[in-house]
């Protein structure tokens, strides 16, 4: 089963990257930005939680080694905790200002 992640990944509204004069405000560019980096925080989130995980199998046996990848867990979750605080902190000023700087 294929996934498109077209929709979530893009350079946004089918503009090429030289079209980038177009846009009227920063907030679209923006807006277009935050939404790959988010993308590429989860891909990244995730496969630090495989590759931890699989690492506290795998060296179940092995105190120096399990400790490593205790410590790539909880950077994961650290990261993960940055990133959901990002993005409530960008619908917050969102909601001060008035302006949409994330669009979907």
């Amino acid at each position: 089963m294929a996934v498109d992640i077209g929709k979530y990944f893009n350079l946004g509204g089918g503009k090429a990257i030289g079209d980038i004069t177009d846009y009227e405000t920063v907030f679209p560019i923006l807006s277009i930005i935050l939404r790959n980096i988010y993308v590429i925080a989860a891909i990244i989130l995730f496969i630090m939680i495989f590759i931890g995980g699989l690492g506290m199998i795998i060296n179940a046996g092995n105190a120096e080694k399990q400790k490593q990848s205790s410590k790539t867990l909880g950077s994961a979750v650290l990261g993960y905790v940055i990133m959901f605080l990002s993005y409530w902190l960008i619908k917050i000023i969102e909601i001060i200002t008035g302006t949409a700087i994330i669009t979907l």
